[in-house]
């Protein structure tokens, strides 16, 4: 058990929803690996740069886009969060539900890896 690490992804959530993006990507690597290859969009990428720019081009794609945290699971060297998000298309109109799930594997204190699944019986295993 790493309950230090649930706390950091935990205070990485807090900032991200109170709008707080450079307190957030504080709690991620330098270097972070991001793998968002199964969303719909697909992307991969390293850095805090790159990682904003990816969730800032998918949040910025939504009118009304929100989320809610379904479950926050320790495991050990891993979190894994399960949520589901709602918006409305910027450009569609058209209203999306999905629920995913996000792995974020923590080392020396910081998120060095993301990993999202759309799958959150795929991101258990």
């Amino acid at each position: 058990m790493a309950p230090e690490n649930v706390e950091l992804v935990q205070r990485m959530l807090d900032h991200f929803y109170n709008g707080e993006a450079e307190q957030a990507l504080e709690c991620f690597s330098p270097d972070v690996e991001i793998d968002l290859r199964r969303r719909v969009d697909a992307g991969r990428g390293r850095g805090r740069e790159e990682l904003a720019r990816l969730i800032g081009e998918w949040v910025s794609s939504f009118a009304d886009w929100r989320e809610e945290i379904n479950e926050v699971r320790d495991l050990g060297d891993q979190v894994l969060v399960e949520a589901t998000q709602r918006g409305r298309g910027r450009e569609s109109g058209v209203e999306l539900e999905s629920r995913y799930s996000t792995v974020y594997d923590v080392r020396d204190g910081a998120i060095w890896r993301i990993t999202l699944y759309p799958d959150a019986a795929e991101a258990r295993d």
